[in-house]
């Protein structure tokens, strides 16, 4: 896990002063940007002799400058995240450092490590039940009821890779998740070139535990990131 040594908060003299540094650092280079001769920005004391148009080139000038400085420190930002990476900040060190959630910050920079990242299992379907006498279970979908768990556990087409990493199964009916299940690492079984995934239904505390943790990218009422009535596709977050 990542860092965790206490940072001190800055104090609101200490963030002003920063404000005040930066402005003159913008000022230092928009000025020499400038077909004229300013001493001060525009607000200044020694700025009244500037005309209204000498005061809006010198006010673009800092902008330019400052949409500069942005993308810049978007650059040194990368660096910083990418060392605090590498030695031992996840994502919600990450996101403490820059005021945001865990998600945020993993959506911002990426994985930790080059392939990182967890996937899940989502199961998208409709809010139907499809009769089959094929089908040992006779019917299958939103079935309800205690065949709920078999319909929902397959078989799926789920490759070597989801089933080593896959810690949780997710059902969407209609677009939006209604369940998630645990996988048990050690309950695939397989179907032809198909598997049933083995697990246990999770409370909402746990889901809320899991969430928290960041192991878990979905949660009930969320919206699926699958297409409708697609079945099944593993979720990589």
């Amino acid at each position: 896990m990542g860092n965790d040594i206490e940072r001190r908060e800055p104090t609101d003299r200490e963030r002003d002063q920063l404000i005040f540094e930066l402005r003159e650092l913008a000022w230092k280079y928009a000025r020499r940007r400038l077909p004229f001769e300013a001493v001060e920005p525009p607000g200044g004391m020694k700025a009244d002799d500037l005309s209204e148009e000498e005061m809006c080139a010198a006010y673009l000038a800092q902008l330019t400058v400052l949409t500069e400085l942005a993308k810049d420190c978007e650059g040194l930002a990368r660096l910083m995240a990418a060392g605090a990476k590498v030695r031992g900040a996840d994502h919600r060190n990450l996101g403490d450092a820059c005021g945001v959630t865990w998600q945020a910050a993993r959506k911002r920079w990426g994985p930790l490590t080059p392939g990182d990242g967890r996937i899940a299992v989502v199961i998208s379907r409709r809010n139907r039940v499809y009769q089959d006498p094929d089908d040992p279970r006779g019917s299958y979908g939103e079935v309800g009821g205690t065949g709920q768990y078999d319909s929902d556990r397959g078989a799926w087409p789920i490759g070597v890779e989801v089933r080593e990493k896959a810690e949780y199964a997710i059902v969407a009916v209609d677009g939006t998740v209604e369940r998630v299940y645990r996988i048990d690492p050690e309950g695939w079984e397989p179907d032809g070139a198909k598997w049933h995934f083995a697990g246990a239904l999770l409370t909402q505390e746990e889901i809320a535990a899991a969430y928290a943790a960041g192991t878990l990218p979905l949660r009930p009422g969320d919206s699926c990131p699958t297409r409708q009535g697609r079945a099944y596709r593993p979720h990589r977050f």
